[in-house]
């Protein structure tokens, strides 16, 4: 969903900390569901560029199957 809403120029979020009990009697959900995430979207102030952001390399943040294991090539 929100690859598609980028697609559209509409900007997406997952938020986590989730006051429960507001949501559900906002929303009507049942108590047999849980509620762990929800996505939000909207249109953006400024315009979506998809700009290269300035990250940590993927192989200096991931380890494979033990804590600082780096994974070989």
């Amino acid at each position: 969903m929100q690859l598609a809403a980028w697609n559209y120029e509409v900007g997406s979020g997952i938020i986590t900390e989730i006051k429960e009990d507001k949501l559900r009697k906002d929303f009507g959900i049942p108590q047999e569901l849980s509620v762990t995430a929800v996505i939000g979207f909207g249109y953006p102030q400024r315009r979506l560029t998809g700009n290269r952001k300035n990250r940590i390399p993927l192989h200096e943040l991931v380890y494979n199957e033990k804590f600082r294991t780096r994974k070989r090539s």
